[in-house]
């Protein structure tokens, strides 16, 4: 009996260890929910104060984004601005240098009318009119070396041109003004059908009274003259500066400056190095960066 006492208290207390460990084991659950639902709330905690840092960083970039559209707008504004200055500057240059080179040829065609009435003469030793009266000299190889008779000839002014070098071998031309241009053509038509005119044993040469301009295209025609002339062909210079080449079949070629002659003359195997000539004013605005408003229309209609 009582060992059958003791084997029912010891199935007993078998059954109450099992409940203390099912307790137990619920504590523990609990306390591992409590820790769970603390990392939660400590998680919410910290997520709600990041997202605030977050929507305070939204809203300062939402303000940055703002002042940067601001900015973007006053920038594209002044871009226009610009845009419109530039075109408007790009207009009265343009204008401006049309009437520069209005007045430039104005002013050429002007000088070069003033100049329709003289004629000068080279290779004049220096010596030789020192302290002689220039237009008496001068009258003095009209009528002497020229043949021309006074009484038809009547001179305004003769004077050498420019500063004296000191050397006999580039002596000074002299210039001379007739009171018309009749009486230059006459003593030009003169001294060209004259042979060999020479003032003590020197070569001297008449021509015509050009300005500054044509005298430099028409060197620069006198170049290519010599080159052609080593290969046997004929040549002359045409007012102002243009250029005739003569071929062998009696045919001849114009050239209408000395740039188009350079590069004609390529053809008789003839090559002669001519500056280019001076762009023209849109050429040379593109080159400097600009864009002019007509450059603008044409590509918008092609495109």
């Amino acid at each position: 009996m009582p060992g059958k006492g003791r084997g029912r208290g010891g199935a007993g207390s078998a059954g109450l260890c099992t409940a203390d460990d099912h307790t137990g084991s619920e504590e523990e659950d609990n306390l591992r929910l409590a820790e769970i639902l603390q990392e939660i709330k400590e998680f919410r905690a910290e997520t709600g104060k990041n997202l605030g840092v977050i929507k305070q960083e939204v809203s300062e970039l939402r303000e940055s984004f703002g002042h940067l559209s601001t900015r973007m707008d006053v920038a594209e504004s002044r871009i226009v601005e610009g845009e419109n200055c530039q075109n408007a500057m790009t207009k009265a240059l343009l204008h401006s240098m049309c009437l520069q080179k209005q007045l430039e040829e104005r002013c050429e065609q002007m000088e070069s009318h003033s100049r329709k009435c003289n004629v000068r003469i080279h290779s004049v030793c220096e010596k030789i009119t020192e302290r002689g009266d220039m237009v008496e000299f001068v009258k003095e190889i009209i009528r002497d070396k020229l043949g021309v008779g006074l009484e038809e000839i009547s001179i305004a002014a003769a004077h050498r041109i420019g500063k004296k070098t000191g050397t006999e071998d580039r002596p000074r031309s002299i210039i001379v003004r007739f009171q018309n241009e009749n009486m230059k053509q006459r003593v030009l038509r003169a001294a060209w059908e004259t042979k060999d005119l020479k003032i003590r044993d020197k070569r001297i040469y008449f021509e015509e009274d050009f300005t500054d301009r044509v005298y430099k295209e028409r060197g620069q025609c006198g170049k290519i003259r010599k080159q052609l002339l080593e290969k046997n062909i004929k040549s002359r210079i045409v007012y102002p500066t243009k250029l005739k080449v003569f071929e062998k079949d009696g045919q001849y070629k114009l050239f209408d400056n000395p740039q188009a002659a350079a590069e004609g003359v390529r053809a008789y195997g003839v090559t002669v190095d001519i500056p280019a000539a001076k762009p023209d004013f849109e050429t040379t605005l593109k080159a400097a960066g600009w864009q002019t408003a007509g450059a603008g229309k044409r590509r918008t209609r092609e495109n």
